[in-house]
């Protein structure tokens, strides 16, 4: 009992000791916060200086291998015309005893199938067919465009020709050559219950002996365009033993692709829309005769005949590794618009870049005893602006050095900012910057820093480092959408372009 009673003394002469170290401490503490203030070591102050606008088109973007590809036409008052057209290799499809399609082939269909980008909706339609919601469509997706597809007859190169040892970069503004006449030629426009496909087989004599509805893994809506199947059945069926499907690289010299192209119609107030090219392809759906002694099962794909059995059969090519967009752009109104006002948009858009300290500026604060709290670059949207299209974020970066700025490599996307906010009537009103740790870092460097020329972008998930090394800017911007912000003119008024030191002025 006795040895119980000092142990517990000895835990709490222990615990005693600990607390009032503990409450001692924080006495320290408190002291020095007080002193800190008391002494008035700090005078806090704003400073808020010009901004120097001016707006800049860009001519070209890297447009392969970006995360999606738009098609269609849209116009807008205030940035022009966009047509989006696309290029894609064929691959070869995978088979066990080869490219063969068999006795008596024909073919039944050939379908071009491009998923959209969608959104399950929470609710089915009252018959319990799901219910879809494109995204990024931009404009009016009730009015059609006319969609082409011809066959490709520039080689897409994986590699540079001019050094083999890199991949192949492919511009917005490349032009590609294609056939004179189109495997199809139609109008066009979105349709977010696109979910099934419905093909017709048919027999030799051209009677149909059966229809096979087809839905994919995961119901998802995709654009279907049909090929001409006479043509398909020259290029793909009547040689399909010949040496060009021998192997990858002989077909895409024989079959170069496809150019799947948007042109507008007497109304070109149509629509873009962004598309998931990773999952998309070309389906040649075929039958053919085999013989019953081969041990075919029908399986409810085929029919025994005269000739024995009619097999439903098909081959999947996908569009290829090199796939590329093609923007044509009349972009006049822009850019003849003056510097009172800038146009930030992507795809082949337009940027504006930003001066916000002139160099008298810089070598004062660099010899001023200043603690900097906050840095914040303000660009007001201008609201009579007639376009709708408003990004909901941009992008603010080293414009000299095309490379991201401090902040977005200590600090990240969410607290350097850039997303739009909104008035009290949810109009569009202002984009915010942080740059905190940039202009820190500017004004106390032990070696001589210059301010750099900022660039405003509209902001791709690209843009966002994935590691403190990745500080080269991408030179794409797939989305068309766009801004239209004040500039530094005096019409502008209090929505002149703002930027903003807070700082701390340390007393000697």
């Amino acid at each position: 009992m006795t040895t119980k009673v000092v142990k517990v003394l000895k835990y709490l002469g222990l615990f005693s000791i600990v607390f009032f170290t503990i409450i001692s401490c924080e006495k320290e503490i408190e002291s020095i916060g007080v002193n800190l203030v008391d002494n008035n070591n700090f005078d806090t102050n704003k400073l808020t200086t010009e901004v120097i606008t001016e707006n800049e088109n860009v001519e070209r973007v890297i447009s392969n291998g970006v995360p999606q590809y738009l098609l269609g036409v849209y116009s807008d008052i205030e940035f022009g015309k966009l047509k989006a057209s696309i290029v894609s290799q064929l691959t070869l499809p995978l088979t066990v005893d080869g490219y063969d399609y068999g006795t008596n082939a024909s073919i039944d269909s050939v379908l071009i199938d491009i998923p959209y980008q969608s959104t399950a909706s929470l609710e089915n339609y009252s018959d319990g067919k799901p219910k879809f919601e494109l995204d990024s469509v931009f404009g009016d997706a009730s009015t059609e465009f006319q969609l082409k597809v011809y066959e490709l007859k520039t080689f897409l190169n994986t590699l540079d020709p001019e050094d083999p040892t890199k991949s192949a970069t492919y511009y917005s503004d490349k032009e590609f050559m294609k056939a004179d006449t189109p495997l199809f030629v139609d109008n066009f426009k979105v349709n977010p219950d696109d979910t099934v496909t419905y093909i017709k087989r048919y027999m030799p004599d051209g009677s149909v002996y059966a229809i096979d509805t087809l839905k994919k893994i995961g119901i998802t809506p995709s654009i279907k365009i049909p090929l001409n199947e006479t043509m398909i059945q020259q290029l793909f069926v009547d040689n399909a033993s010949s040496a060009e499907f021998s192997s990858e690289f002989d077909f895409q010299h024989y079959f170069r692709g496809l150019y799947i192209e948007a042109e507008e119609l007497l109304n070109d107030q149509s629509h873009i829309i962004s598309l998931d090219m990773s999952n998309a392809n070309m389906t040649i759906y075929y039958s053919n005769d085999e013989d019953e002694g081969e041990g075919v099962d029908l399986n409810d794909n085929g029919i025994t005949g005269e000739q024995g059995v009619r097999i439903s059969q098909e081959y999947v090519f996908t569009l290829g590794t090199i796939r590329s967009n093609v923007f044509k752009r009349d972009d006049t109104t822009s850019k003849a618009s003056g510097e009172d006002r800038l146009y930030v948009q992507g795809a082949a858009g337009s940027i504006a870049k930003l001066e916000i300290l002139s160099s008298e500026n810089i070598v004062d604060l660099q010899n001023s005893n200043w603690l900097i709290t906050d840095a914040s670059l303000t660009i007001y949207v201008d609201q009579n602006a007639s376009s709708d299209i408003v990004p909901e974020q941009l992008f603010v970066y080293n414009y000299d050095e095309n490379s991201q700025l401090l902040d977005m490599l200590t600090e990240g996307i969410t607290s350097i900012g850039g997303s739009l906010e909104r008035d009290d009537d949810g109009k569009p009103y202002r984009y915010v910057f942080k740059i905190t740790d940039y202009i820190s870092e500017l004004l106390t460097s032990d070696e001589p820093l210059d301010l750099v020329t900022l660039g405003l972008k509209v902001y791709e998930i690209t843009d966002t480092p994935s590691s403190f090394a990745d500080t080269a800017i991408k030179n794409f911007s797939w989305s068309p959408k766009g801004v239209v912000l004040y500039g530094n003119d005096l019409n502008a008024g209090d929505k002149k372009p703002t930027f903003e030191i807070s700082y701390a002025e340390i007393n000697n």
